[in-house]
């Protein structure tokens, strides 16, 4: 007899961005039909809530009521304000103001789940108190919530998106919650030559924008610079190296001399987090790509997930710089500018040229790179339905930089950009939706392009591309998972993309984070 998938296993489904696997798991488990589980109720909730997102107009409203009904009865049965008060926001979001405030004066007569924390309790009213009209009470109570817990940022975070939902269907003004909202995240970079000067006013510049979290590298000049103004004003600090720490050292920072190398590996030794960007034990112009994409990416995703904002701040030689080389400040500092995103430019006249040497490997290539797996290759329909309408699909957006090929158990495909390619990934998972569920797996590497030598055409080998098959394996069918740095990199053009933290793979030589790709 088959087992009831568990309530915890279609939180992780819908989590992955797998909502309509998810949804057939909780019908499967007879979980729709129950009345008197308040678990069952309150997944219910969440996920038409989910369901709500994808929708629009009289039809989002509809899934919003249904998912409001689903959190009331929860709370009715187990007690709790946690139900009550997503109720009661919902009920708004559906057009039932009415029902909102009678939910929201339940929510404030119970008194708070004693198991949750003070954060959460003080938080809880405040939404109640929003949803009651009463914007002067609830901006005290939630100043008063953040004051006692400052550093609970994620729970801010979650905070500040629920009072966005609720302060745009009353048409009020949003402005108050910026001072409540947690540091700012900065993606940094800069030439190698920077001085006393520039250091007093990165100082003076990352006070003023209150910088909580620093992404970049680490060379001799302006990033050491910043990395170390960053430790001082109690910042995080998030390494991302084009290449291994002594090859990256000795291309980067040994040649300017032992007092950069000193200050280099006391920053080292102080950063929350240092990753190296796989590819090579040399530094080459690939890496610096790379690695200058992720670290922008990085910070975009770590400012969207407290709900605050990420600035960039580039040392330039001049002011309006504008370099082609693909990973150098001028580029990266065109390439954030392009977001729409804030951005600050410092200018630091070199005083000579200072070249990186860098390592071009033949045959070398970027590729953000997709595997597609159908549920049953060996289907009758194959063949005749379900490739042609992924083909199709695959045809309609960017040039493939290899040419698509079926391996027997997957469709692999990869392009250029990561944009391009969660294009074609969110295209594929939309043709298909109610013929079957695909399951998508993305990584973006410096990979090898060769020569079939069987008489094929093209294709990519190497870790990067290999790295494909594991990560399918992880990926629930109906979703769609990208390896970090794809997913980074995706974050550091103008899309603005869905994606959310679902875990790691494990399988590989380190811990991998793994995001999905949601609509």
């Amino acid at each position: 007899m088959k087992a009831s998938p568990s309530l915890l296993t279609i939180t992780a489904h819908a989590r992955s961005g797998a909502l309509d696997h998810a949804w057939r798991l909780f019908r499967e488990g007879g979980y729709e039909r129950a009345r008197n589980d308040p678990s069952a109720l309150s997944l219910k909730g969440r996920l038409l809530k989910d369901q709500a997102l994808r929708a629009e107009g009289a039809a989002r409203r509809a899934l919003y009521l249904d998912a409001a009904n689903a959190y009331a009865s929860a709370g009715r049965l187990d007690g709790r304000a946690y139900p009550l008060i997503n109720a009661a926001t919902l009920s708004l979001l559906a057009g039932q103001p009415a029902k909102a405030r009678k939910l929201a004066r339940q929510v404030l007569a119970h008194g708070g789940d004693r198991n949750e924390t003070a954060y959460y309790q003080d938080a809880t009213r405040a939404e109640a108190l929003l949803l009651l009209d009463d914007l002067k009470g609830a901006a005290a109570t939630l100043t008063g919530a953040v004051a006692r817990a400052p550093q609970a940022y994620e729970d801010h975070a979650s905070t500040l998106r629920q009072f966005e939902l609720i302060l745009d269907a009353l048409d009020e003004d949003k402005g108050w919650l910026d001072a409540l909202r947690p540091p700012r995240a900065l993606h940094f970079a800069g030439h190698m030559e920077a001085g006393a000067d520039t250091a007093r006013a990165i100082r003076t510049l990352l006070e003023r924008e209150r910088i909580g979290f620093g992404y970049g590298a680490l060379a001799a000049g302006a990033d050491i610079l910043i990395a170390e103004a960053l430790l001082r004003a109690g910042a995080e600090l998030h390494l991302v190296l084009p290449a291994p720490e002594r090859a990256f050292r000795d291309a980067s920072v040994t040649r300017h001399g032992k007092d950069w190398v000193r200050r280099f590996h006391r920053v080292l030794g102080k950063a929350r987090s240092i990753r190296t960007i796989p590819g090579g034990d040399t530094l080459s112009p690939l890496a610096l790509r790379l690695a200058a994409e992720v670290a922008m990416g990085e910070a975009v995703m770590r400012a969207a997930t407290l709900s605050t904002e990420a600035v960039q701040l580039v040392v330039l030689d001049r002011q309006g710089r504008r370099d082609r080389t693909p990973g150098g400040s001028g580029w990266i500092a065109s390439t954030w500018k392009r977001t729409g995103r804030r951005q600050h430019i410092l200018v630091a006249p070199r005083r000579r040229a200072a070249r990186r040497p860098l390592d071009r490997v033949s045959g070398a290539a970027l590729a953000a790179m997709l595997r597609i797996d159908v549920p049953d290759p060996a289907a009758a329909r194959l063949t005749e339905d379900i490739l042609p309408w992924i083909a199709r699909a695959l045809a309609a957006g960017a040039a493939p930089c290899v040419p698509i090929r079926w391996t027997g158990e997957s469709v692999l495909a990869a392009f250029d950009t990561p944009q391009d390619a969660a294009r074609a990934a969110l295209s594929a998972a939309a043709v298909m939706e109610h013929k079957t569920d695909l399951r998508i797996a993305g990584n973006y590497a410096i990979v090898r392009q060769a020569k079939d030598p069987f008489g094929g055409g093209p294709f990519l080998a190497g870790a990067g591309a290999a790295l494909l098959a594991p990560l399918a394996q992880a990926t629930p069918f109906g979703a769609i998972h990208l390896t970090g740095d794809f997913a980074a990199a995706l974050h550091s053009s103008a899309l603005r993309p869905r994606t959310e933290y679902v875990g790691e793979l494990e399988d590989a030589a380190a811990p991998i984070p793994l995001y999905s790709l949601k609509r």
